[in-house]
């Protein structure tokens, strides 16, 4: 704590002595550049740009053959509600970012013929009509935010946070999601909402998949994240003031939160914002050339 302070106090003092030449705009434009050049050297943001460049050039970059793997994966899941004699009409896919929740889906559509729906781009604080169907819906939130018992079966991907952000790096798109989010408590919120919906979990061999077929009562979600809030000394008139996910964060995190942006790590830039700091105070200091 004494070595952050002390790191503050000699910026402070360094922003003072600038600040009497009359340097503070030339600070803040040679800093912003230096962050820039700083944060697009980080693996994940030069992977993404390197993808949304070669999206320009190609538009069908994303047009890859499915892996033989996920094509198992598909074929024993469809196995699964063969043998249950169930047709079903929706089906949650839910994960981190990289563990292949749209890959599954493509391959389950093709096996199954259903349409592939991905929610990235819907306002998932939201209670989102699921009207369409046959249909697949996948989104890294789904499960944490919506009313379940809209679909006939949920799966979750289990896959390590790891080897999630090795896939992203792979695969290019959304590769700056592996500098900025924090994958480990995006996956323990995910693993407790599976964890609440009731009905048999089925693993899927060879996967990291896990299956979970609606009971005719219901996932009871909402009964069951309660009566564990309750067990933890939570009141039920703050239970009922939160919406599903700020609950799912007081029973595993101890706070609440809920969006996007809860599961953000607010030090990921942390080291470049203050180097380039520096950098722009010595360059004004120095009088020297920001780019070299």
């Amino acid at each position: 704590m004494a070595e952050v302070q002390d790191r503050v106090a000699i910026m402070g003092n360094l922003l003072k002595t600038v600040a009497g030449k009359g340097g503070l705009a030339t600070i803040a434009l040679s800093a912003g550049m230096f962050f820039v050049k700083r944060v697009i050297q980080k693996k994940g943001v030069r992977t993404n740009i390197k993808f949304l460049v070669e999206s320009l050039l190609h538009n069908d970059i994303e047009q890859r053959t499915l892996p033989d793997q996920v094509i198992m994966e598909a074929e024993a899941i469809a196995k699964i509600f063969e043998d249950q004699h169930i047709s079903p009409a929706r089906i949650a896919i839910d994960g981190v970012p990289g563990s292949g929740k749209s890959t599954l889906a493509k391959a389950l559509s093709k096996r199954m013929g259903m349409e592939v729906i991905c929610l990235d781009h819907q306002n998932m604080e939201e209670q989102l009509p699921f009207v369409q169907q046959p249909a697949i819906y996948e989104h890294h939130r789904l499960l944490r935010t919506q009313d379940i018992d809209s679909f006939d079966a949920i799966i979750y991907i289990d896959q390590p946070v790891d080897i999630s952000k090795q896939h992203i790096l792979h695969r290019e798109r959304g590769a700056y999601l592996v500098d900025i989010m924090n994958f480990g408590l995006l996956k323990r919120i995910g693993d407790k909402a599976f964890a609440l919906a009731e009905g048999l979990v089925t693993p899927i061999d060879n996967s990291f998949a896990k299956i979970k077929i609606r009971p005719d009562n219901g996932y009871n979600v909402k009964a069951n994240l309660a009566r564990e809030l309750r067990a933890k000394g939570v009141a039920d008139s703050r239970i009922v003031s939160l919406n599903r996910e700020q609950q799912l964060f007081l029973l595993v995190e101890g706070h609440v939160k809920k969006g996007f942006m809860a599961y953000l790590n607010p030090s990921a830039y942390e080291k470049e914002f203050s180097l380039a700091i520096l950098e722009g105070i010595g360059s004004v200091l120095n009088k020297r050339k920001l780019w070299r």
